[in-house]
C-alpha cells in the first residue's frame, strides 16, 4: 500500500499545485471585481453628492416662493362678507 501512495504522490502533488494556481485566480479575479465596484461606487456617491446640491437649492427657491405667496396672501384685504353685515 506504501508503494501505491508514493506512486501517485507526484499526481497528488501536482493536482494540489494546479488547484492553488486556480484558487489564486479567483482571488485575483475578486480583488479586481471589488476594485471595479469601489471605482463606481465613487461616481455614485458623486453623483448623489450633486443630485441632492440641486434638491437643495430647489428646496429652498420653493421655500421662499412659498413665504412670498403667504405674504401676499396676508396682505390683500378679506372679501368675505358676513351675513351680520
Amino acid at each position: 500500500m506504501p508503494d501505491l501512495l508514493q506512486c501517485w504522490s507526484p499526481l497528488i502533488q501536482g493536482g494540489f499545485a494546479i488547484f492553488s494556481l486556480m484558487l489564486l485566480g479567483v482571488v485575483v479575479w475578486l480583488v479586481k471585481q471589488l476594485l471595479k465596484v469601489l471605482r463606481d461606487n465613487s461616481k455614485v456617491i458623486e453623483q448623489n453628492t450633486e443630485a441632492f446640491t440641486v434638491l437643495s437649492t430647489t428646496s429652498q427657491k420653493t421655500e421662499e416662493l412659498m413665504q412670498d405667496i403667504h405674504d401676499q396672501l396676508l396682505a390683500r384685504p378679506c372679501l368675505l362678507k358676513h351675513e351680520d353685515d
